[in-house]
């Protein structure tokens, strides 16, 4: 919530609560967050983050939550994820069988990594002592071009699915950012 309220998407504020088994005019205040008129959801206003709202809503995304206490509990089987027990296929393979929702994820990933531009910021001090850093599942490299820019010193490595480090091409290779197609599991 931290992240949201700093990024404008929601405004912390404080709530009177009356409990019903307290006298009157016994009240507690308890923290909560109001969410704010955000223009980072309108399309034309960069970064936008409808892609990636759209596609946290999407009942692809939206099921497996629904198995993910059962899943704790180990009542589903501890080796597969609460989206391949959903949809019994990871979602690699689910992207690549359902070109739109793929289309749509991608353009989520995208659009949360422009949110890097207004994170990168405040939290430089993060990466002090750092000479390295590897994006894993990095995709375009765009976050990874974004802290190589902030941070001059500091050399990424994106690392991606082969499939997908070949079909970056928004973001160009430099000195300090390279891509490595592999599979981190």
């Amino acid at each position: 919530m931290c992240f949201f309220v700093h990024s404008g998407f929601f405004s912390e504020t404080r709530l009177v609560v009356h409990h019903t088994n307290q006298q009157d005019g016994d009240r507690e205040e308890e923290e909560a967050y109001d969410l704010t008129p955000s223009r980072r959801l309108l399309k034309d206003k960069l970064p936008c983050l409808s892609p990636f709202v759209l596609s946290m809503l999407d009942p692809a995304l939206v099921t497996p939550w629904h198995l993910l206490g059962d899943w704790f509990r180990g009542n589903r089987g501890s080796s597969s994820t609460p989206f391949e027990i959903a949809h019994n296929m990871n979602l690699c393979e689910y992207g690549d069988q359902n070109p739109e929702f793929n289309n749509l994820f991608n353009e989520a990933m995208a659009s949360d990594s422009g949110m890097m531009n207004l994170v990168i910021r405040d939290c430089k001090p993060v990466f002090e002592g750092l000479a390295t850093l590897v994006d894993v599942g990095g995709g375009t490299g765009e976050v990874g071009r974004i802290i190589t820019e902030s941070i001059p010193h500091l050399k990424c490595t994106v690392l991606d699915l082969p499939h997908v480090v070949p079909n970056s091409p928004a973001v160009a290779e430099t000195e300090n950012l390279k891509f490595i197609g592999g599979d981190m599991l």
